[in-house]
């Protein structure tokens, strides 16, 4: 298997879909603005790989709002999927999306976009700091690495 922290998102897709039994597709091909990263008949996804491990995982408030209200509108249910190198944390943001707005947001300056060789050009970005412990499910790495 690939070191998680080297993952990319149609890695994250095809190893969620290896563990889980879902049949997410990635967005990209059809629509490379698309908030979210992939989806099944049941679920919406953002996928968020990091190099560096987080006990609490950061999502954007804004595209959680908007792919929140996505979801409701397509009858799905919103995931939030975090590979660090402690493993996979998938997070049911339908389910907890009211305690998780209940949470102060922080500012952070992050790049407006991720595209790299590019001068960086930052932006405050509001955030929330959602607990790792609230993951849904954990995938921790030592199961992964016998995939």
């Amino acid at each position: 298997m690939k070191d998680l922290r080297n993952l990319n998102e149609i890695d994250t897709i095809n190893l969620i879909n290896l563990i889980s039994g879902t049949k997410l597709i990635s967005t990209n091909s059809v629509d490379k603005f698309c908030s979210y990263d992939a989806e099944d008949h049941n679920y919406i996804v953002e996928i968020k790989n990091r190099r560096d491990f987080y006990e609490d995982k950061m999502i954007e408030c804004s595209k959680m709002f908007s792919n929140y209200n996505i979801a409701q509108v397509k009858g799905k249910k919103f995931l939030y999927i975090v590979t660090d190198r402690s493993g996979i944390s998938v997070f049911n943001i339908s389910k907890d999306i009211k305690t998780i707005a209940m949470i102060s947001p922080d500012v952070v300056k992050c790049p407006i976009n991720t595209d790299f060789g590019k001068e960086k050009i930052y932006i405050d970005k509001f955030i929330y700091n959602i607990k790792g412990t609230s993951a849904v499910m954990h995938f921790p790495i030592e199961s992964l690495e016998r995939r």
